[in-house]
Formats: C-alpha cells, sequence, structure tokens
C-alpha cells in the first residue's frame, strides 16, 4: 500500500463565497487537489500539509478530514488522506514550481467539474456536505510520564520521562496545520510540561485549570464536563491538555453522548480528539495519533 495525504484548499473571497483550489500538473497534464506520498517518518496529517505548501506556496489553517481515496497504479494501490484547508484570501500571483505550473480558485460547481480524477471530486463532494468555517477544539492526552511505581513524591508531580519531553517538543511540529488561539491544561505538571513547548512557539500562555486534573475529576466528573461545555462555545480555536481518565468523560459531557468510555478509542500519550465546531455545534470529530 502505497500512503499519500492531501487536502482540500479553500478560502472565501471578498463576497464571503467559498472558492476551491484545483492545481495542474504538467507532468501529467490534469488537474487535482494537492498531495503526496508519505516522507519517512512523516505523519499523513503533516505530509498534507507539507504537500499544500511545497505544491501552492500557502500556508493553510487545517480543518476536518475528509476521508480517504484509494486507486491503482502501476507500482501498487494508492491510498490518499485528505483533509480541508483554508487559505487566506490574497491577490498575490502564484508562483509556478517544479510540480505545479498553475492554480485555479474556482466555485464548488466549476471545481468539481474540472477536477480531473473521480476521486477527487468525492473529496470535493464529502467537503461540501458540512459547513466548510469551523473553529477547533482539541482535546490532547499528556504525553508519556513516569510511571506511577517509580516516583515515590506526589502524583500532581509527576513529571514526563525522556521519551514524553520528546513527544512535548514533536507536538510543535505536529500539531502545526491547526490554529490555536488558547491553551487550557490541568494543573499537574505533566499536562503542563507537555503543553509549555508548544505555547512558547506560538506566544500563547498555558492556563492551568484544576477541574481538568485527576483528583478533582474523581471528587465530580461534571466540573471537567462543564468546562469544555463552556469552552466549546467559544467560537476560538482552542486545545485543553488533560488525563486519560478525564477525556473520556469530558468528550461524551460535550457529545451529549450515552456512549460508553469503553466505545471510544483509548488515547495513547500525546494522542488527541479534534473537534470540529460551528457556533458551538460540534460537526465533525477526528482522531489525531502522535505517530
Amino acid at each position: 500500500m502505497i500512503r499519500a495525504a492531501g487536502a482540500l484548499l479553500w478560502r472565501e473571497n471578498p463576497e464571503r463565497k467559498i472558492e476551491i483550489a484545483l492545481i495542474h500538473r504538467p507532468r501529467y497534464d490534469d488537474w487535482s487537489l494537492p498531495k503526496g506520498k508519505l516522507e519517512e517518518g512523516e505523519t499523513s496529517l503533516f505530509c498534507a500539509f507539507r504537500e499544500v505548501i511545497e505544491e501552492t506556496g500557502i500556508t493553510p489553517t487545517f480543518g476536518r478530514e475528509l476521508g480517504s481515496v484509494e486507486y491503482k497504479e502501476p507500482t501498487g494501490l494508492k491510498r490518499v488522506k485528505y483533509w480541508s484547508a483554508r487559505a487566506p484570501y490574497s491577490s498575490e500571483k502564484f508562483a509556478a514550481n517544479e510540480e505545479v505550473d498553475e492554480i485555479k480558485w474556482l466555485n464548488p460547481d466549476e471545481a468539481h467539474y474540472l477536477a480531473t480524477h473521480e476521486s477527487d471530486r468525492t473529496i470535493i463532494e464529502n467537503f461540501l456536505t458540512q459547513e466548510a468555517r469551523t473553529d477547533t477544539l482539541i482535546i490532547l492526552r499528556h504525553t508519556k510520564a513516569l510511571e506511577r511505581g517509580d516516583w515515590d513524591g506526589d502524583d500532581s508531580l509527576r513529571t514526563l520521562d525522556k521519551r514524553g519531553l520528546e513527544q512535548s517538543e514533536f507536538l510543535i511540529q505536529h500539531l502545526k496545520p491547526f490554529a490555536i488561539d488558547e491553551i487550557y491544561s490541568s494543573d499537574y505538571t505533566r499536562c503542563v510540561q507537555t503543553v509549555t513547548p508548544l505555547g512558547k512557539s506560538r506566544g500563547l500562555p498555558t492556563i492551568q485549570i484544576p477541574n481538568l486534573n485527576e483528583e478533582t475529576f474523581l471528587q465530580d466528573p461534571e466540573r471537567a464536563i462543564s468546562f469544555a461545555n463552556a469552552v466549546k462555545q467559544d467560537e476560538k480555536n482552542i486545545l485543553i491538555c488533560s488525563h486519560n481518565p478525564v477525556i473520556p468523560t469530558m468528550l461524551r459531557g460535550i457529545l451529549n453522548t450515552k456512549l460508553k468510555n469503553k466505545d471510544l478509542i483509548k488515547l495513547e500519550p500525546g494522542d488527541a480528539w479534534i473537534v470540529h465546531r460551528v457556533r458551538g455545534e460540534i460537526v465533525a470529530l477526528d482522531f489525531l495519533a502522535i505517530s
């Protein structure tokens, strides 16, 4: 299986109408969405982000996943995973590169008609099923901490281990495709350590919230749910860092679902849920693994 990733790049024009970008690749003489193969050690998310920048010169803000498509190539079966990616509106002229010699911004019907490949038309159709303009809520499990048995002090002060510290630095690149306006964290050391490098890289403070820690959760789970529901209504891009016992219940609370915790994917250290909202209403939920 050949793994690749890409994005449907879109923008709002001055009339607030949505335009979709199609690129022309002279090597294939086709009109398509930006995409490319994963490089060694690269996640699908970052591959899609990198490919958009390399092929269009635009640094986008990513939104929800749009699904995957599969098709056969001479070298084997290829699977491409796509995201929605918003571009700023600009009058700057596109500069051709080795892979792409032209870019067209089209209304959705025009883009669907011009797209050469059925697989790209499928992604355009997926994009049009939901409101494009979304806010992102990232619910992140802290990265790898020292084992409880290896820590003699107060559990609230338990730190990340070597791997966890490396993961916390990796989050700077890993979450780069997403906009983040505010960072909230459990006040436990391992959570604060997880998001501190990310916050520094974006010039954002880490706001510590005791209602997100494990002790408070055991006493009153509703506090974490109430906090998350309040944040959900805020039309900003927000990251919350908490603990594995807290996150499933908090997620069920904001989804207003009767799913059991065991029915949700268990987050490994550094994994996250990406919640996409429109004016406080959840329209999509994506799982994002750290590796």
